[in-house]
């Protein structure tokens, strides 16, 4: 009786507190709220690179990012991140597309993002 208790104190515990957290992956995001008249800036992570390996964005521009992970080599989640010129972090799962938006630098320059779990998937981003 005792053990009988005890499982179902672990169970009611257990489904009180919602169980083990999982979030769910949309493969292909839609199109965030706040996007309209945003610049587009397609990317692709592959194994070896971000395609294109750079892109021009004007200073304080809205940036809608559509960023895919194509890579077949690796089939690892890829990150794109700056810190430095206010780019958060957006993790790219195998297959996925996700869309950001993004306010460019508002200072002109060449500047580096990368993805932070593989340091030799790189690109650069110009804002004039």
């Amino acid at each position: 009786m005792k053990k009988l208790v005890t499982l179902i104190f672990l169970l009611t515990l257990l489904v009180a507190c919602g169980g083990p957290a999982t979030e769910a992956i949309v493969m292909d995001e839609p199109v965030p709220p706040g996007a309209e008249g945003a610049q587009v800036v397609e990317l692709e992570f592959t194994s070896e690179k971000i395609i294109p390996e750079t892109v021009t964005i004007p200073v304080n521009t809205k940036v809608l990012f559509v960023i895919h992970n194509t890579d077949q080599k690796l089939k690892e989640d890829h990150n794109l991140v700056a810190p430095e010129i206010g780019l958060k972090e957006i993790i790219v799962r195998p297959g996925q597309t996700v869309r950001r938006l993004w306010t460019s630098y508002g200072t002109p320059g060449t500047y580096r993002v990368g993805c932070t779990i593989h340091s030799w998937i790189d690109m650069k981003i110009t804002v004039k």
